[in-house]
């Protein structure tokens, strides 16, 4: 999928589960957006190849990024730091908190379960692409597809961006 469709569907998973924690949805969807764009951009960047085929270069998923597992690991990486930035932030020399909705055990909930599913959202959308994502068989890194669209199909990506926007709207309409 395109990176900006990675953006809206993961910004929107973690907005709508980020509203049912934070006591404002604009606190949880400012946090889900810095962390989606964040933490998708390095798993893309980080997880992809430039090969040359039939004279040209090509980009080509890699193991480091692209299984379930480490899309994890990346994520929660990506939220340990933007989560500790927010913290110090909001932390002042006197040891109160700035005005914010966002409290430490808030801070601290949503940055666990965006930590854990920010990665797999990224594996969900790339699993329905032609390329796939990688799964271990026989101790070997093999690419799996539940379905082979293109990245850049706009039936597919249409629909990812639309079920992000659904869940965005769901989060703002429960305040």
């Amino acid at each position: 999928m395109l990176l900006r469709t990675h953006y809206v569907f993961s910004t929107g998973i973690l907005t709508f589960l980020g509203s049912l924690i934070t006591r404002d949805p604009f606190d949880a969807l400012i946090f889900a957006g810095i962390v989606s764009v964040l933490a998708n951009s390095l798993i893309d960047r980080l997880g992809h190849e430039m090969v040359w085929v039939e004279g040209k270069y090509l980009p080509r998923r890699t193991p480091l990024t692209h299984t379930w597992f480490r899309s994890i690991l990346w994520g929660s990486l990506v939220t340990a730091a933007v989560t500790l930035l927010a913290y110090f932030a909001l932390h002042d020399s006197y040891y109160h908190y700035h005005y914010s909705y966002y409290q430490p055990g808030e801070l601290f909930t949503l940055a666990v379960i965006y930590g854990v599913l920010v990665g797999p959202t990224h594996m969900l959308l790339d699993v329905f692409t032609e390329r796939g994502i990688y799964v271990k068989r026989n101790g070997r890194w093999v690419r799996y597809a539940l379905a082979h669209f293109r990245y850049n199909d706009p039936l597919a990506n249409g629909l990812a961006v639309l079920g992000g926007m659904v869940l965005l709207f769901t989060a703002f309409s429960v305040i």
